[in-house]
């Protein structure tokens, strides 16, 4: 299913370099790490290690959090800009065919009728297990770019959780979204947050604070 919604959002994409901040740069940079703790893992027999950080990565990052959040680029370019649509295509592109390939020696049938799916006529490769394995772009690896997307996450999941208390749907407005952030930190992040939890106002200050 995330596979096929990925698919249905990168039909016009054509995969080359692409600078991204925000939260596809947040994805990438995971990913990244991913590919060389998985690389090494394999090389060194440890199979199960991949099977688990992998799984973890696609479920909890990927899944849970990254397609939520870059939803409203990608449905509506014309507000947020077809750069900002390209870039979350960016992130949707690498994130799942790297997966792909990292899970294929475990899982050989669902990643290859996936890879079938796309991949293979984009690659020019017969099969997924006939595929390269990805290479570690270290240009996508930022660690503060990281920790500001982790503590956003955890903000979101405040918000989902302040609204589920009070038996609201997940699509009710937040009047305000006070950050205890730097501005300056959040900047390349806040129109995406305000989308997925979706707050009318962000602002600043030394406490946590979801207004309803």
């Amino acid at each position: 299913n995330a596979s096929k919604f990925v698919f249905m959002h990168i039909e016009d994409y054509k995969p080359g370099k692409q600078e991204v901040k925000g939260f596809d740069l947040w994805l990438l940079s995971k990913m990244e790490k991913l590919v060389k703790s998985s690389t090494e893992s394999f090389e060194q027999y440890e199979y199960a290690q991949t099977k688990s950080e992998v799984e973890k990565f696609f479920w909890h990052v990927f899944c849970d959090n990254y397609l939520e959040i870059v939803k409203d680029r990608l449905y509506n370019p014309e507000v947020r800009g077809k750069e900002e649509r390209k870039s979350a295509q960016t992130g949707l592109y690498i994130g799942i065919l790297n997966t792909l390939k990292m899970m294929a020696p475990i899982l050989p049938h669902i990643t290859e009728e996936v890879y079938q799916l796309w991949f293979a006529k984009i690659e020019k490769n017969k099969s997924v297990h006939l595929s390269s394995w990805p290479e570690p772009d270290l240009q996508y690896v930022n660690e503060d770019n990281e920790k500001v997307g982790d503590l956003l996450v955890e903000v979101i999941a405040k918000v989902r959780k302040a609204k589920t208390e009070k038996s609201l749907s997940m699509k009710a407005p937040v009047k305000e979204l006070v950050l205890d952030l730097n501005e300056d930190d959040v900047k390349d992040f806040v129109e995406d947050l305000k989308a997925v939890t979706k707050a009318e106002r962000v602002s600043f200050a030394k406490k946590l604070a979801i207004k309803l």
